[in-house]
């Protein structure tokens, strides 16, 4: 998870990470400059800032769960490394620990991609 602050009209934004799902490149609490995802091609290796899905989840084989209620969708944002492309607009995003990433909810769209993080500060 993390907050957003945009810098008014210029392309960068300002995000602070929450979480321990990059670590050890990233920390909770760290303040990322962002530029703003405007189509510029995305590299493997690229950390972005993306759209939460909300879509269903995949367990790892063998795991299962009870039925229950189902809790409304969280939204949000998440920061993760790019580790491989499927097809023309999918991503595989994953983070540096285990976490809430593509393992869990499957290829991305590129689409969902807000910013590409250019330094920590």
């Amino acid at each position: 998870m993390v907050d957003v602050h945009a810098l008014g009209w210029l392309p960068w934004r300002l995000v602070r990470v929450r979480g321990g799902s990059m670590e050890p490149a990233l920390h909770d609490g760290d303040l990322l400059l962002v530029r703003r995802y405007r189509g510029q091609p995305l590299r493997v290796g690229d950390i972005v800032v993306l759209h939460r899905p909300t879509g269903p989840v995949r367990l790892p084989p063998g795991v299962t769960v009870e039925a229950g209620p189902v809790p409304p969708p969280r939204t949000g944002r998440l920061v993760k490394r790019i580790a491989a492309f499927e097809g023309d607009d999918a991503m595989v995003v994953l983070g540096d620990s285990p976490g809430y990433d593509s393992r869990l909810f499957g290829p991305v769209p590129a689409s969902t991609t807000i910013g590409v993080v250019t330094r920590r500060l």
